[in-house]
């Protein structure tokens, strides 16, 4: 049966052309059995009639002067179309190019920051300023920066090499290669990196220090790749092999230990750096405070075959131990720059299981973590329910190395009381040219919630302080729990008799309603002489253990350059592990070895490794780096009346260590 048309549908509205449509279709009824499909169009178009166009309705015609209005001059709807077409087109290929070209700016802003530009921190009222350092004069220092101002850049990073001893056994020395200034190091040098590495063939660790991309160990070719918000001038990496080895950030007390054996076969590069960015800090809760430096260690996605020992310095006090909860924090490194890491507590100390990865054993100033996981930690304190938990928080006052004629600016930080947290301040007042008055003085805080008072007294004649201005509170929660490495104030004095340039004064510095804790800090100088900057102070050779040496490729920074790793051969090692590690009914033991060098918190832990004498003798080599270690553990085991144990380390070092 042939199709058939239905009928027309009504006229459209008019369309700005001035055209209407209406339509059919072949469904009344559909062809059907091969019949046919129906004859003529489904479509009739017809231009507008008697007013209808909307297109002439709605604009004003233009009339030609001397012309009819039946010959107006009407404008094309495509050309209309079309122009407006190509505007828009223009206006979304401007702003697409001009959202590359800030982005672009952006990038490279970041990427390749203007080494002479410095980001100055401010103290807890003001805003951050951005100032040049060749900018850096009297004139900048008064009106741009005022007194509070903080720089937390650091020196340019040294580079690592490894030296050999002649007996062939491994140790370890990194040198850092540094210019030297009137015997002093300044931090504005560049530090020059060595044409070829030395040589290493029987060395365990090939170490450096300054940016990894890119910097070949001595082993290999090999390179770490650091993470994103990994400051290149706080790292120390080190190419390991299976042998073990040591890596140490100077001067800040923190080490990652790796055991001999942790690593399976041939080498690996590793990292070991400190996070000074404040946002690298934990978010912590009211109760919570920071006991240690942040630190990361990688890369993350390393295994190893026995736990490696990172050591951190603290500040809390554990002489009554039964007042702190202490927790380890951890989070993973984070995948972009402007990503913020993502903390989690990974164990509490005393609430342990079988299943916990990761060992804690808090020492008076140290806490050392056992962990086959690599990543960021830091450790994390609050008080018991009931009980007042007390921490060491360092004290130090600076003065700018450029003075108006008519003030004098004093900046007192209070920051934790470490040897990392104490080094990144001075290194923060270096770029300033900062000149620290007095020793950092150590002061305990205890938790309860009382602001930290400073008071300005004792101020010699020919000063005065501005009225109401002697005396200043830092918030608890701003010291206890805050977020920021370099927190500080300041007290400005105003000066009256030009003919008296001597500066003195003391600095109260109390927490209000537990004054038995407060601590003074004595500043007198001369204000016409020009004051040592941190790195030429007392304090900051105290800090190190390094020496001064020359070499013939010039001035070299050697650390701890007698230090060895292990003071135990892996053949002792293997004989004490078949001695202690079978347990008997006398208990002289593993178990009694771990009671008598005080790391039996949580036996259990070392109870579920294949060796647990092997596993105690790495904690204690991380743990012991004394002169005399050898000579405690020989008096160790003889206390624990193992002989057999005794005769083995004495057939090794002899029987007068």
């Amino acid at each position: 049966e042939d199709g058939r048309w239905t009928s027309w549908s009504s006229w459209s509205t008019c369309s700005p052309d001035c055209k209407h449509h209406r339509r059919r279709t072949c469904t009344n009824p559909p062809p059907s059995n091969g019949g046919r499909y129906c004859i003529g169009k489904d479509l009739a178009t017809s231009n507008c009639t008697g007013g209808m166009c909307r297109a002439m309705r709605d604009r004003d015609p233009f009339v030609i002067f001397g012309s009819s209005r039946a010959e107006e001059v009407v404008p094309s709807s495509n050309e209309s179309a079309a122009t407006s077409l190509y505007i828009g087109v223009f206006v979304a290929v401007t702003v697409f190019i001009i959202v590359l070209v800030i982005l672009v700016w952006m990038v490279k802003r970041i990427k390749s920051r203007d080494p002479n530009v410095v980001v100055v921190q401010p103290d807890l009222t003001q805003n951050a300023l951005h100032i040049r350092k060749e900018d850096y004069n009297e004139k900048s220092v008064l009106a741009g920066l005022g007194s509070n101002a903080v720089v937390p850049l650091l020196p340019p990073p040294p580079k690592y090499i490894n030296n050999n001893n002649k007996d062939g056994d491994e140790t370890h020395h990194p040198l850092i290669t540094v210019p030297l200034r009137n015997g002093f190091l300044d931090s504005t040098d560049k530090i020059p990196r060595p044409e070829s590495p030395a040589s290493e063939v029987n060395s365990s660790v090939s170490s450096g220090r300054g940016s990894a991309y890119g910097a070949s160990c001595n082993n290999s070719a090999a390179s770490v790749a650091l993470p994103p918000n990994v400051d290149s001038d706080l790292t120390v990496w080190a190419s390991v092999t299976k042998a073990g080895g040591r890596i140490t950030l100077p001067d800040t007390g923190i080490s990652l230990t790796i055991p001999r054996g942790a690593i399976r076969k041939g080498s690996v590069s590793l990292y070991l750096a400190i996070l000074r960015d404040d946002k690298d800090r934990p978010n912590l809760s009211d109760k919570e405070t920071i006991l240690s430096p942040v630190v990361q260690c990688g890369p993350p996605d390393l295994s190893f075959t026995k736990p490696l020992i990172l050591s951190l310095p603290h500040c809390a006090v554990v002489d009554s131990p039964e007042k702190w909860t202490i927790s380890i924090f951890s989070s993973d490194p984070p995948s972009a720059e402007d990503e913020s890491p993502a903390w989690k507590n990974l164990v509490t100390v005393g609430q342990e299981t079988i299943v916990t990865p990761i060992f804690c054993q808090v020492d008076p100033h140290h806490c050392h973590l056992m962990t086959e996981q690599l990543g960021r930690f830091a450790l994390v304190g609050e008080s018991v329910y009931g009980q007042k938990a007390v921490k060491s928080i360092a004290l130090a006052a600076f003065a700018p190395a450029f003075h108006s004629a008519t003030d004098y600016t004093i900046r007192v930080y209070c920051i934790e009381d470490t040897k990392a947290a104490i080094q990144g301040m001075l290194q923060v007042e270096e770029k300033l040219h900062g000149s620290l008055l007095d020793a950092p003085k150590s002061m305990l805080l205890q938790d309860g919630g009382s602001n930290l008072c400073l008071c300005l007294e004792d101020i010699s004649p020919g000063w005065k302080c501005k009225p109401l201005a002697n005396y200043q509170e830092i918030p608890f929660h701003h010291v206890w729990n805050g977020r920021q490495n370099h927190l500080h104030c300041s007290f400005k004095l105003e000066h009256l008799d030009r003919s008296l340039q001597a500066v003195s004064c003391h600095i109260l510095v109390y927490q209000r309603g537990v004054q038995a804790n407060r601590q003074v800090l004595r500043i007198s100088t001369d204000y016409k002489e020009k004051l040592p900057s941190p790195s030429q102070s007392t304090i900051a050779s105290s800090l190190s253990s390094s020496i001064i040496t020359e070499s013939s490729s010039g001035p070299l920074l050697a650390v701890d350059p007698t230090e060895n790793v292990f003071r135990l051969t892996p053949d002792v090692r293997k004989q004490l592990c078949i001695c202690l590690d079978p347990p008997n009914s006398r208990g002289n033991d593993w178990r009694r070895l771990a009671e008598e060098l005080g790391v039996n918190r949580y036996i259990n832990y070392f109870a579920t490794k294949s060796s647990p004498t092997d596993h105690i003798l790495d904690l204690w080599e991380a743990r012991d780096q004394e002169a005399n270690s050898l000579g405690n553990l020989l008096n160790i085991l003889r206390v624990m009346g193992r002989g057999d144990a005794v005769q083995v380390v004495e057939k090794e070092v002899g029987s007068w260590i």
